[in-house]
């Protein structure tokens, strides 16, 4: 006669067991240590803040997303027609487009350090030696000889572009950065020189790590999260890429 509430009370635990796990993987918090080592696959004397989540790039001035890139993906397409702005040099040798970028950043973990006025949103480019062209852009800090970028300089403090990512562990908030592309069809066929670095910055945590006794020298070492990508450049169906220039052209902080 009891059976069938033991089977019911072993149904109702059964589903609730089940709700409990499904509620676990939807709030999942990586583990910071996991998710943050250095460039030689050692962890950091602080755990990282944050990951990205994804990239998503927009058309123009809108809020329409053009490509997505997300951790795992190895390049991302981007329509020159798309692009905030663009310019032709001479004999459409190189190409230079600005687009506006949509970051997603999570919080893993909280700040070890305050950051002073905000943290700060940060991109550059690691490229090889290519004959012909600048010293390598690398993010060894303040490295004699390299073209500097915002990967191997160190971040001002207060922050000079601050953005609030101040968000409880497990939330994910977004910034958006005017990111600057160059391809050169002349000597590279079009084809990206390196990888292109966006980075989350703690100035605080930054400079200690830059410091003794830990002594950090690599921009990716002393940021919060980073993310990777290589930007295809590409157009649209129906599409006119080759006009010498179009939208409004921004100047950039940084070579690109």
């Amino acid at each position: 006669m009891k059976t069938r509430p033991l089977v019911k009370i072993a149904a109702m635990s059964a589903v609730f067991i089940t709700a409990m796990a499904f509620s676990c993987q939807d709030h999942h918090i990586p583990d910071p240590v996991t998710h943050c080592e250095r460039v030689d696959g050692g962890a950091r004397a602080f755990p990282c803040e944050f990951e990205i989540v994804k990239l998503e790039f927009l058309r123009g001035t809108t809020n329409q997303v053009v490509s997505t890139f997300r951790p795992g993906d190895a390049t991302v397409a981007l329509p020159i027609n798309a692009s905030q702005a663009y310019f032709w040099l001479s004999m459409h040798s190189s190409v230079y487009l600005q687009y506006r970028v949509r970051v997603h950043v999570k919080r893993i973990a909280p700040a070890s350090s305050q950051p002073i006025d905000g943290y700060e949103l940060v991109y550059y480019r690691m490229a090889p030696i290519v004959p012909g062209y600048p010293p390598v852009y690398d993010d060894v800090v303040n490295e004699p000889g390299v073209v500097q970028s915002a990967g191997n300089t160190l971040p001002l403090s207060p922050a000079k572009r601050p953005v609030t990512f101040d968000m409880p562990v497990g939330e994910t908030r977004t910034a958006e950065l005017l990111v600057t592309l160059g391809f050169d069809y002349e000597m590279l066929g079009g084809v990206y020189s390196g990888e292109m670095v966006i980075g989350v910055v703690n100035n605080t945590t930054a400079l200690k790590l830059f410091g003794a006794p830990y002594n950090y020298n690599r921009g990716r070492d002393i940021q919060e999260a980073r993310l990777s990508f290589v930007p295809e450049p590409t157009c649209e169906q129906n599409a006119n890429c080759q006009i010498l220039n179009q939208g409004m052209w921004q100047a950039p902080d940084w070579p690109y």
